[in-house]
């Protein structure tokens, strides 16, 4: 005798196949979404564990916000077996007719409900290809889509959120008098992160990140101080390392456009076609007018991206013609203690070391000449603050 789930709507077959239709889902995941669907129905702890989760985190919110594995109940994960993964993402989908009344609260239109979804059909596929069964392992991304946090706009992904970083920005004012060095933005030095000799950040390209430097190496830190007549600080190349001598910039010429904890919108790039100047310039666009329009009191002071694209060494080993190369110089990269793993992950997947590496690509041969030499990869976050009419212009890149 199946349990009471009929509260829960994906449980329905006949709301899972709309759902899963309207999210472009394979039509051979939603049936094996439907035999899961009906297994929880009819085995009381699954129901009992489903309706759990579904108060817990659909209702209350309470989500798995971590890049870690979701919990599951042992019972449920030794019921589900090698189809646990499918059982929990059955869960998450269980959100979808919530979001989507969300979206039409705020005014949001359907299809870019429907192209923000694509990560669930992504995601489940890619599981599919490497596994031989549906299954999914992207949770620790895939809420910030359910609970209307991130939107794709276009070609790219966006969403409102604080900036982390330690960095400010400071932009010369109208009919201030240009000195030799700056352009019209720059950023100063978050002061609390270590640096090498070089002005990149301590740790850059070890295959792992440490938060603290040992006293036995060679660091330094960049010096910040704010005053009424104007900031103290290290200006950041744009390629993302510090000057070591100190600048002043004063109010009288400079103001301050971006302090650590203003609102920026966090673009994400999904695995898609490739990086064209003109639809990235069109999707930023469409980005600005989506967040003024739904979130008016939320302004944005910047665009940040932090992805594997963002590795400084690209510009060294890639054509200035390259889509990846362009893309990275419209930001103002600065320092940060990334690792070459972010990259690696992208470009080679699942291979893990050097040797015996695929070289079927520029991109691969580029890196693997790059690390067979001794050379080093690291990631680095980017601030953009110019207009999209001005996507393209690389206006960041006269400091060095």
């Amino acid at each position: 005798m199946e349990n009471q789930t009929s509260n829960i709507e994906i449980l329905i077959p006949e709301r899972l196949a709309f759902w899963g239709e309207l999210v472009d889902l394979p039509l051979a995941a939603i049936a094996a979404l439907q035999a899961m669907a009906m297994l929880v129905r009819q085995d009381a702890v699954l129901s009992a564990a489903f309706e759990d989760f579904y108060e817990k985190t659909v209702l209350r919110g309470e989500w798995h916000r971590e890049w870690s594995p979701v919990p599951i109940d042992p019972e449920v994960a030794s019921r589900c077996g090698e189809s646990v993964s499918l059982y929990q993402f059955l869960g998450y989908l269980s959100a979808l007719p919530h979001t989507w009344e969300h979206y039409q609260r705020l005014g949001i239109e359907l299809e870019v409900f429907k192209a923000t979804m694509l990560d669930l059909r992504f995601y489940l596929q890619d599981y599919f290809d490497q596994h031989a069964t549906w299954g999914y392992d992207r949770f620790g991304w895939i809420w910030r889509h359910l609970t209307v946090e991130l939107f794709r706009l276009g070609r790219l992904q966006y969403m409102l959120m604080p900036f982390s970083g330690g960095v400010r920005a400071l932009r010369r004012k109208p009919g201030a008098t240009p000195e030799e060095t700056p352009p019209s933005t720059v950023l100063l030095a978050d002061p609390d992160l270590p640096l090498r000799e070089d002005g990149y950040a301590w740790g850059a390209g070890r295959p792992k990140r440490s938060d603290i430097p040992p006293e036995s190496e060679s660091t330094w830190r960049p010096s910040f101080d704010a005053q009424p007549e104007g900031w103290r600080g290290h200006l950041v190349s744009p390629h993302g390392r510090v000057q070591r001598e100190p600048t002043w910039l004063s109010v009288t010429d400079w103001e301050l456009i971006l302090d650590p904890g203003d609102t920026i919108i966090d673009m994400h790039i999904p695995r898609s076609d490739a990086l064209n100047s003109d639809t990235c310039g069109s999707s930023y666009a469409q980005a600005l007018k989506f967040f003024a329009k739904i979130f008016p009191d939320r302004p944005s002071k910047a665009l940040y991206c932090h992805t594997w694209i963002f590795s400084p060494q690209l510009q060294e080993f890639l054509p200035q013609t390259s889509n990846l190369v362009k893309f990275q110089r419209e930001f103002y990269l600065y320092p940060h203690p990334g690792t070459p793993g972010y990259l690696w992950s992208f470009v080679f997947g699942d291979h893990q070391a050097p040797a015996g590496a695929p070289r079927d690509t520029s991109l691969r041969r580029a890196v693997l000449d790059c690390l067979e030499g001794d050379g080093e990869i690291f990631d680095l976050p980017g601030l953009m603050f110019h207009a999209p009419d001005a996507w393209g212009t690389q206006p960041y890149m006269g400091l060095r």
